[in-house]
């Protein structure tokens, strides 16, 4: 059996990584293919579902904060995530993010050039050819991953 080098990221994910370093200052990393296990801990009980679920699962993008500490996760979908076990498969890992309390986002390609950043809640549409609506899908990351000036208070 032999074995050879593949690239760690497909062009989707690359677009998205480069996007996203724009939208990050120097005192935050992103980091790809993330195993969840290496950045949250169990904490109690976890059904056996979850649990294995927890230790076979990656995410696409962490960004930490100087120090390492996860900010947010952000997932970058296809049409390959509509399928209804990998819709599972997302329910699962957005289950675990939320009980570590780690915000995330997805992020999609639609429409021909048009990158939907959204959350439980809400969504912002970037034209990648114009670049119509690139600021408010950079708030919406800087919105996420900054830290509030409320926390520990």
């Amino acid at each position: 059996m032999s074995l050879r080098i593949k690239r760690l990221i497909n062009t989707y994910e690359e677009r998205m990584l480069e996007f996203l370093q724009t939208c990050i200052d120097e005192n935050y990393k992103i980091h790809t293919q993330v195993s969840l296990c290496q950045f949250c801990e169990m904490n109690g009980y976890l059904d056996l579902e979850l649990r294995r679920f927890f230790f076979s699962s990656n995410v696409d993008a962490l960004i930490t904060d100087k120090d390492y500490k996860p900010c947010l996760v952000v997932e970058f979908q296809s049409s390959y995530h509509d399928s209804l076990e990998a819709r599972e498969r997302d329910l699962k890992k957005a289950t675990l993010l939320t009980r570590a309390g780690i915000p995330f986002l997805y992020s999609r390609v639609k429409d021909f050039g048009l990158l939907q950043l959204y959350s439980q809640s809400e969504k912002v549409v970037f034209n990648l050819f114009t670049g119509d609506g690139r600021e408010n899908a950079r708030n919406l990351i800087r919105k996420y991953y900054t830290p509030s000036i409320f926390v520990n208070v």
